[in-house]
């Protein structure tokens, strides 16, 4: 068993100093369509798949990067979070390559964790989806790269150390499944 303690940092910042979840789906509609199984799968709408990673950074190298080096690792400027133009943008940027298409949206709230005692930075990944397919073509454009081999570059500075994915129910399928 493993604990860990998470906290926030700054306006939403990851520990690499840049903005977490700034894709994320905004309003009651669209949290729900990206969020929660829907009407193709009847047994199990409304609930909803959680998928979580733990990702170690390496600071010290990431730290030793320029800011323009580390703008260009997540596509996006750190002070004003504003995405560089596709024609600027690396296309083996963060941004770039975790970025799956409009119809294919995640909810994402990542904490920040360290823990001093064994020099262990970064960052806890939590993603609930409407659909596993959406999490894995995200998980496959960041680590094996689309076309292969143009992964996420941020994979240089973070490795993932642990994966998993639960299924959350809705209340009521709780409740049936107590009786």
């Amino acid at each position: 068993m493993e604990e860990v303690h998470g906290f926030r940092y700054w306006d939403g910042r990851s520990i690499l100093g840049f903005v977490d979840g700034t894709e994320n789906p905004h309003g009651e509609k669209q949290r729900a369509y990206f969020g929660l199984i829907g009407d193709s799968d009847p047994a199990y709408k409304n609930g909803s798949y959680l998928f979580v990673q733990k990702y170690l950074h390496d600071l010290k190298a990431f730290n030793a990067l320029s800011l323009p080096e580390q703008e260009a690792v997540f596509g996006r400027h750190k002070a004003s979070d504003i995405e560089m133009p596709d024609e600027v943008k690396p296309k083996n940027s963060h941004s770039a390559v975790a970025n799956v298409g409009d119809d294919f949206k995640i909810i994402r709230d990542n904490m920040p964790f360290g823990n001093i005692g064994n020099n262990e930075m970064g960052t806890y990944f939590i993603a609930y989806a409407s659909t596993f397919s959406t999490v894995k073509k995200m998980l496959d454009k960041m680590f094996i790269g689309e076309p292969e081999g143009n992964y996420d570059r941020l994979l240089d500075f973070s490795t993932a150390k642990t994966g998993y994915l639960f299924f959350v129910p809705t209340l009521d399928m709780l409740d049936d499944f107590s009786n």
